[in-house]
């Protein structure tokens, strides 16, 4: 495969005009190509390809110095992204606030207008955790209220099932307080009735008693003297048929 390699590398130098003459095939051709060429390790280089493309990281740690130069020692370490605040420029220097509230100087090769891609993502990465986490919390939320919504319904339904018992009872309570005062009644005209009834003969009588009293009285008289002549014949009549018709006085 080199051996096509530097047939079609000469070919290509010959059509460029660059060559020089070779004595022993009569072909103009550049020496110093002609070395490099046949050096093995040169071609492999040429014909090589990378396993893997990387980048130069944007990582820094820039040096704060107390003077505008790099001879003191640095007062802090500055990282990528961090904002300053410019108070001064001197030459390659510029004079800043850092985020510490430290001032000092710092080279203004470094600085740059607006921040970086990597910090731009990083504050990209930090919005959508931010935002993935207030989803989170609303989803949180909605379970929530959901839940809430649910013990509502169940509250609200077992509140109407308590105020339709509390109807029930409410109507039962009435009719028992009308019960009770029907009862009441009842039992006054009862406790009337018999007052009436056990206290009205004797008043009849006493009554009667006092407006025919002087015709009672004969009338008993009376009575009293045929009973007791009744009860005297029949007692003669009894001891008639007990001695055969023999009076014993």
């Amino acid at each position: 495969m080199t051996k096509y390699l530097l047939t079609g590398l000469l070919y290509l130098l010959s059509m460029q005009g660059v060559l020089a003459q070779d004595a022993t095939t009569g072909t103009t051709v550049d020496k110093s190509l002609i070395d490099a060429i046949t050096d093995k390790p040169a071609v492999e280089a040429v014909v090589r390809q990378p396993r893997e493309m990387l980048y130069v990281t944007d990582e820094l740690r820039l040096s704060l110095y107390p003077q505008a130069n790099d001879k003191s020692r640095a007062l802090e370490y500055l990282s990528s992204g961090d904002r300053l605040g410019i108070l001064e420029v001197k030459g390659p220097y510029a004079l800043v606030i850092a985020p510490s509230g430290r001032q000092g100087w710092v080279k203004r090769g470094f600085l740059l207008t607006k921040a970086t891609s990597k910090l731009l993502l990083r504050e990209e990465k930090k919005k959508n955790e931010d935002l993935l986490q207030e989803i989170e919390k609303l989803a949180n939320s909605k379970v929530v209220i959901d839940q809430y919504e649910r013990d509502m319904d169940k509250l609200t339904k077992n509140l109407e099932l308590a105020e339709a018992a509390q109807g029930k009872a409410d109507k039962k309570i009435t009719e028992l307080e009308q019960a009770a005062r029907d009862k009441a009644e009842l039992d006054a005209a009862i406790k009337v009735a018999m007052e009436s009834k056990s206290t009205l003969p004797v008043q009849a009588l006493i009554d009667t008693a006092t407006a025919y009293w002087q015709f009672l009285i004969p009338i008993s008289v009376l009575l009293l003297l045929l009973g007791s002549l009744i009860a005297k014949l029949m007692m003669d009549a009894r001891i008639k048929r007990r001695f055969h018709g023999l009076k014993l006085w």
